[in-house]
């Protein structure tokens, strides 16, 4: 083997980037994204580190506690910050983005990679060939997979339970071996996710044995619920040759699905091309995330002209996604944004509807109860907005010009 091709084989399974803790402002100060915790596994036997990345609507003042999706993602020290930023975005009220649901993001470090993230141990390298010297300088120590699910399974997917608002909907995101450890949860524990996200999946592992198992696991394959599986690829045409058993494997395991997959499993292998294994992370993420969510974004215009759809909408992705969730109150606060400011689109009555439809969801949100005082103000029911704003300000006591609002109002 060249020094060039151990190379290419050594990135196929191995990939460490450094990520930044904190950024800062102008002013000096830091911000953070999430908290970083240490867990003891009695499984594992070891201590564990993992990251937690809260929603930004999660302790926002102005609206009643929500639950929320569980994002996981292995290799956390490269992968949490990146997919927080890309998350934020693809649903955080200040990008007014609504394409996927807000989550809770729970990043896992796997400190030894190889352990973790492989399903059995094994003497194959990467093109699928038996090769003892490869396999005691680079595979010793594989295996550990299965030990490593049930630490996900019984101690850390309860502690976020335990201590977090979730909803009972768990994506996986794996890059790599973390890719073959989501394809294999897929396969294999069908129940412990909802959807899953492969990039550039490893299915090399083993001669591709988890490959050859598919096809059998999907026949008597669970069919409870909708689940969703997103893999990625570079482009055959444009990676070096060393990866052409890599590559084989992803193709082949997407001719699996496609003969053998139960029907309430939705799934897409998308190539991206001018991509490497090391640079495909990226837009993975993004259209990945789009193809799990696919139907979740609201279109806020249809909704501002037809109130009625807000309802539909939400209540039919439990039967496309697997995701059973209200209608969320930052899309009613969008709507209602949109219906009551003067350089919007003002229509006083679609925002009454809004509002109350919003009450019923949430019916101790200070944002909806404030906006019924102020529609009621504007109707000229004074004790309407009243009784609204009072009920505001007990779910909200330190709301200062909701207090003046008030005060006006007497007046």
């Amino acid at each position: 083997m060249t020094r060039t091709q151990f190379k290419g084989l050594f990135k196929a399974i191995l990939f460490f980037t450094s990520a930044a803790v904190s950024l800062a402002q102008n002013t000096g100060e830091a911000v953070t994204y999430g908290q970083k915790f240490s867990l003891r596994s009695s499984i594992l036997n070891e201590g564990r580190t993992y990251w937690v990345n809260r929603p930004t609507s999660y302790n926002d003042p102005r609206f009643s506690p929500q639950r929320y999706p569980v994002l996981f993602l292995f290799d956390a020290k490269s992968t949490f910050f990146p997919v927080c930023g890309v998350l934020n975005f693809m649903s955080g009220q200040d990008s007014v983005n609504y394409q996927v649901p807000e989550m809770i993001i729970v990043g896992i470090d796997n400190e030894n990679r190889l352990k973790d993230l492989t399903p059995n141990s094994s003497t194959k390298n990467p093109e699928g060939v038996e090769s003892k010297e490869f396999a005691d300088r680079m595979l010793a120590g594989s295996g550990g997979g299965e030990l490593f699910i049930q630490f996900l399974e019984k101690e850390l997917i309860p502690q976020i339970e335990a201590n977090y608002r979730t909803l009972p909907y768990r994506v996986c995101i794996g890059h790599s071996l973390g890719g073959l450890t989501s394809s294999h949860l897929l396969v294999n524990h069908s129940g412990l996710f909802d959807a899953y996200l492969a990039i550039d999946p490893s299915l090399w592992w083993d001669g591709a044995s988890m490959i050859h198992k598919a096809a059998a696991m999907f026949k008597s394959y669970p069919t409870r619920k909708m689940q969703r599986y997103f893999m990625s690829v570079v482009d055959s045409q444009q990676a070096p040759s060393e990866m052409g058993f890599h590559l084989q494997s992803i193709h082949e395991f997407a001719r699996v699905l496609a003969d053998n997959s139960p029907a309430n499993l939705k799934w897409k292998l998308q190539v991206f091309p001018e991509t490497d294994h090391s640079s495909i992370p990226l837009l993975s993420w993004y259209h990945g995330l789009r193809f799990l969510f696919e139907g979740y974004e609201p279109d806020l215009y249809a909704m501002m002209k037809d109130t009625g759809l807000i309802e539909r909408h939400f209540s039919g992705l439990e039967e496309k996604l697997g995701l059973k969730v209200t209608p969320p109150e930052t899309v009613f606060e969008i709507l209602t944004h949109y219906l009551t400011a003067p350089d919007r689109f003002p229509d006083a009555k679609k925002a009454l509807v809004v509002v109350v439809m919003g009450l019923k969801y949430h019916p101790d949100s200070p944002y909806l109860n404030e906006s019924l005082g102020d529609i009621c103000a504007r109707n000229k029911e004074p004790e309407k907005a009243r009784e609204a704003y009072e009920k505001a300000l007990q779910l909200r006591p330190d709301n200062e010009p909701l207090k003046k609002k008030l005060s006006e109002l007497g007046k």
